[in-house]
């Protein structure tokens, strides 16, 4: 499989063999967002601050989170 291009202003999803193109100011598509608790996507808005915690450790953690938390869910190796 290729992988597709990077746009502008957006990422490829994190989670595994998604290939959904992301902007820039998500952490990945909504569909593996959905799976994310509701208590983690708190940590990642709040560490997040309207782009203000960008390059935060605090963010990275809380993004590191939520992608474990996602795996974990779909009953996938995690590759974070």
């Amino acid at each position: 499989m290729t992988a597709r291009p990077r746009r502008p202003g957006q990422h490829v999803c994190p989670i595994g063999p998604c290939t959904t193109q992301v902007a820039d100011r998500l952490l990945m598509c909504g569909p593996h967002w959905a799976k994310v608790p509701v208590p983690v996507q708190r940590d990642v808005y709040a560490a997040y601050r309207g782009g203000a915690g960008l390059g935060s450790d605090e963010l990275l953690a809380a993004q590191v989170a939520a992608i474990r938390s996602v795996y974990r869910a779909l009953g996938l190796a995690e590759e974070v």
